[in-house]
């Protein structure tokens, strides 16, 4: 078997295993399974992408699939070294997708958003640094080639121009979304509970639980709880809620006001949840209120 098939078998190989493994992974430990899904997603759209720019890196192959040179004339093409050329957006997504990745788990792992905007800033300044590198200079021509701005003809300008807006058009719109969903979502969220019939009942961003009262060990009002770190769920500018884990009840469940020290912990035949409401005052009331009626 040639090298180059064996680091391809191997790229496509990581590809598929790591997001798998890591699925399971989450799915063993009782992951809620919006989160299991949403991290699926990300890994398995983003792994084989660095993957597939592992193996034009390690080989020089896959220059077909560079925008811009794919859609060149033959006569434009052939005056490139595209196997140079291959490695080196290889290398540029390889090393532009990892902090990507990350910058987007970190959403769901951290409790603070700095590390989101530090790498995603770091992925796009390594793309836009390595787009104007390619583009000046002529560093991938072969020795001798000529000027491909003399074998393009009037009407491949047009077509070029017209993919290059729509591309740029595409960049910025998908961009705009992003930061509209980051801007609503992370001041967003609220925390409500309520004293129903057969139970407690606490609703957050992904968190929805109706615990029994008869399931219910003991509860205590707490101004002193370290909430840990974010397992999967939710973590804006107001609201934290979903899986967490800490020291004290390693895996367990919060919904709570950022801005409110206060919690009401929950110990119930299922784990812990903690939770408070929107101020102090409220949160003791409620804790009056679930006392009572335990």
């Amino acid at each position: 078997m040639e090298r180059d098939t064996k680091i391809l078998l191997l790229a496509v190989g990581i590809s598929l295993m790591v997001p798998t493994a890591l699925t399971a992974l989450l799915l063993a430990s009782s992951v809620d399974i919006i989160d299991v899904v949403v991290h699926a997603i990300l890994l398995f759209s983003m792994v084989p992408i660095i993957g597939l720019s592992a193996y034009m890196w390690a080989t020089g192959k896959g220059a077909s699939l560079i925008a811009g040179y794919n859609t060149s004339p033959r006569a434009v093409q052939e005056q490139y070294d595209s196997e140079k050329m291959a490695r080196f957006v290889g290398k540029l997504v390889f090393f532009s997708m990892i902090p990507m990745l990350l910058a987007l788990e970190s959403i769901f792992i951290l409790n603070y958003s700095w590390p989101f905007w530090v790498l995603l800033a770091a992925s796009m300044a390594i793309i836009v640094v390595g787009i104007v590198y390619m583009n000046t200079g002529g560093r991938f021509l072969k020795e001798g080639a000529m000027d491909p701005k003399l074998l393009i003809t009037e009407e491949d300008k047009k077509s070029n121009r017209q993919m290059t807006y729509g591309l740029l058009a595409i960049t910025g719109i998908v961009t705009v979304v992003i930061v509209i969903i980051l801007l609503l979502v992370a001041p967003a969220g609220s925390v409500t509970a309520s004293l129903e019939e057969e139970g407690l009942k606490v609703e957050a961003p992904m968190v929805n639980d109706l615990i029994l009262y008869e399931d219910i060990a003991s509860i205590e009002l707490r101004d002193d709880l370290d909430t840990g770190r974010r397992v999967g769920g939710f973590g804006g500018e107001n609201v934290r809620s979903g899986n967490f884990q800490n020291e004290e009840f390693g895996r367990y469940v919060l919904a709570s006001y950022n801005a409110v020290p206060l919690h009401i912990v929950v110990h119930h035949s299922s784990g812990v949840l903690a939770f408070n409401l929107e101020t102090e005052e409220s949160t003791r009331q409620m804790f009056d209120q679930l006392q009572a009626k335990l």
